[in-house]
């Protein structure tokens, strides 16, 4: 390979970085953005909900077939597409006079940000030979950890001056991504793959999920029994098992659900469900809880829930060799009961309690993530033989995006409830009915990242060896039954 061409792999990193950068930078700078945006676009509690929940829903409907339309059409066309749209919608959101735009502007954003999530690491790796693919993947990781870590504390100091500019400072990364990947990325597709997409698939899982979501929302304000909230829950249960049965007989569906009989992908999936979902219910809360209960700025709340993120960055580096040691079972299982005894802490809290009362489970439930999130991917890869790694990588993807939405959705509608009860019995007292709402809820994901704990333990190799020879993957032999039938 000539010294140009292996410079320009190392732009291509950067190129994709920058896209992986500001997704990663967005999911905590918006979180933290909420107390501020409902106040000034005097906004209701459910519909700033979905500023964040309307973007992970387009996000979890559409990265799987993004990955797909970029190997049909190519990835780097799909990509940059996928960054222009994500810059385009960061300008709707930032020029939003009301709360409906916000949302639809988010929806926009979730739209680029599918293609983005779903193609930056087949853009690295078709970039780099197999022996410099390891230390590439590493800067791609940590790049992500590096944003999530910093998030909060950007985040913070550009609410203090002005929420929009959480959306304006897209734009100069996404400008500068999309011309360094248009000049030094060069164009693949998957010539194996048939060019066909599911789009029965997508008809009855994207109104689905949204009415699963939106029932959920605003079954507080309609009543559980109500024929509204159980009429489009109905609905919604209804649509996603026809998306089941259709995934089972298209010839390129969505979601592969026969990957979930391979028992150690299975236990990663359920890792990355719990521990996800649970990361999308803290960050959504807890910036909230310490600027609306606590009384905290921007950036100090920013600055307060670093210990939730930042963690990563220092865990990160050391994760292959504590795979090497300790196995992704041990590893990831140690992970997830350090996310539910933080979390279990939090379930602790009131309208008086101290930082030194947060901390501790802040940094257990950070600890977490450092622990689980670089694992959970490598065990889940790891079950799958070669062949199986792409649309393996997609749905993991989906599974954890599809997380955030559902569990922030159940925990909101468990948090509503309890604060309208709260509200009730003393009302006024609107800091004490938040707090006393988060904690109760916050039982709901102990128990989720508990189970995922347990899924994990028992599904999950116990040593991080090398992808299964075809022959011998079960989901190989699985395959090869279904095409005798």
């Amino acid at each position: 390979m000539s010294p140009s061409e292996s410079s320009r792999r190392w732009w291509v990193l950067l190129g994709t970085c920058l896209g992986l950068f500001i997704l990663m930078l967005d999911s905590t700078v918006v979180a933290l953005a909420l107390p501020t945006i409902e106040r000034e676009l005097h906004a209701s509690a459910d519909n700033v909900q979905w500023v964040l929940n309307g973007y992970l829903l387009v996000i979890s409907v559409l990265v799987v077939t993004a990955g797909r339309l970029g190997d049909i059409y190519g990835r780097r066309a799909v990509f940059l597409i996928g960054m222009a749209v994500f810059a385009a919608g960061s300008v709707l959101a930032a020029l939003a006079d009301d709360d409906a735009v916000l949302v639809a502007a988010r929806a926009v954003q979730g739209v680029g940000g599918a293609a983005m999530l779903s193609l930056s690491l087949a853009i690295v790796s078709h970039a780099f030979p197999v022996e410099e693919q390891g230390r590439a993947l590493g800067i791609w990781a940590a790049v992500s950890a590096l944003a999530l870590a910093i998030g909060p504390l950007v985040g913070g100091v550009l609410i203090d001056l002005d929420w929009r500019l959480i959306f304006w400072i897209n734009l100069p990364i996404c400008a500068a991504g999309i011309a360094i990947t248009r000049w030094a990325a060069r164009e693949s597709r998957d010539e194996t793959s048939p060019p066909k997409l599911d789009y029965p698939g997508l008809a009855t899982l994207t109104p689905g999920l949204l009415a699963v979501v939106f029932a959920l929302v605003r079954a507080d304000d309609w009543g559980w029994g109500s024929w509204k909230t159980l009429g489009l829950l109905g609905l919604g249960i209804l649509l996603l098992a026809a998306f089941w049965a259709i995934e089972h007989r298209v010839s390129s569906p969505i979601v592969d659900f026969t990957l979930f009989r391979n028992g150690p992908y299975l236990g990663a999936s359920a890792a990355a469900f719990a521990l996800v979902g649970a990361y999308w219910v803290v960050i959504f809360y807890q910036p909230q809880y310490l600027q609306k209960v606590l009384d905290h700025g921007p950036v100090a709340a920013g600055v307060l829930v670093l210990p939730i993120t930042a963690p990563m960055v220092f865990i990160s580096p050391f994760c292959g060799p504590l795979i090497k040691r300790f196995g992704p079972r041990g590893l990831m299982t140690a992970g997830m009961i350090c996310g539910a005894v933080g979390l279990a802490l939090l379930t602790r809290i009131d309208a008086n309690s101290s930082y030194g009362e947060l901390l501790p489970g802040y940094l257990l439930f950070g600890i977490a993530l450092g622990l689980v999130y670089a694992p959970m991917s490598t065990a889940a890869m790891l079950a799958m033989p070669r062949a199986k790694a792409g649309i393996a990588a997609g749905v993991l993807a989906m599974v954890r995006v599809t997380a955030g939405a559902l569990a922030l959705a159940v925990v909101s509608a468990v948090f509503q409830a309890i604060q309208s009860d709260r509200l009730d019995q003393h009302p006024g007292d609107a800091a004490g009915a938040f707090a006393t709402a988060l904690a109760d809820s916050t039982w709901v994901l102990v128990a989720l990242v508990a189970a995922g704990a347990l899924a994990t333990w028992a599904l999950v190799r116990r040593t991080g060896e090398e992808h299964p020879a075809p022959e011998e993957h079960p989901q190989h032999r699985l395959e090869r039954h279904r095409l005798h039938i």
